[in-house]
């Protein structure tokens, strides 16, 4: 009897591990397809994001690319490249929070028996890590600027205009003739 028992068992635990597996099969999948959905349906800001994240990035890639350009010193660079690196890892640290206050909120918002208040706190701290990440951003863009004398900052907020339109056919780091009125 005691085989019998031990044979029964065995197969309940078999059967028990297969059905949790195939359930795994189809949920973790599932979910993980879902995810770039659900941001496209919640409104997220997760493009909005990378956008700004790439542009706080690019910009200090071309003030280093174009150092020569823009007159640099050696002391400059040594200063962009630091505070390059200190964005990066802040930016790093930041999607990190927004990633993990994100989870929160999903599995606040499935779990019926949470409280709306609990919601509602998680969703504050998500909102507030992405402010938090987009004001790292500007503050990285304003102590890059503040390493530029006033004309290297003229000539890389000229050569940011005319890479967005802004320039009318200038190309990069190009001067205009003296006495040519300055785009408004």
């Amino acid at each position: 009897m005691n085989r019998i028992a031990t044979k029964v068992r065995r197969s309940w635990i078999v059967v028990s591990l297969l059905v949790v597996t195939l359930m795994l099969g189809a949920v973790v999948p599932a979910l993980l397809q879902a995810e770039p959905e659900r941001d496209r349906r919640m409104g997220s800001h997760t493009q909005h994001d990378r956008a700004m994240h790439d542009f706080v990035g690019h910009s200090f890639m071309r003030l280093l690319r174009h150092a020569k350009d823009l007159g640099l010193s050696e002391e400059q660079v040594t200063k962009l490249k630091s505070q390059a690196a200190e964005h990066q890892k802040a930016r790093i640290r930041g999607e990190a929070d927004l990633k993990l206050a994100e989870v929160d909120v999903q599995a606040l918002v499935h779990d019926d028996k949470a409280d709306m208040t609990a919601i509602e706190n998680a969703i504050k701290k998500s909102e507030a890590s992405h402010s938090a990440l987009r004001l790292e951003g500007v503050k990285a863009l304003r102590a890059a600027a503040a390493v530029l004398s006033p004309e290297q900052r003229e000539k890389w907020r000229t050569s940011m205009a005319g890479r967005h339109g802004g320039g009318k056919g200038e190309t990069e780091y190009q001067s205009k003739p003296e006495g040519t009125p300055k785009p408004k």
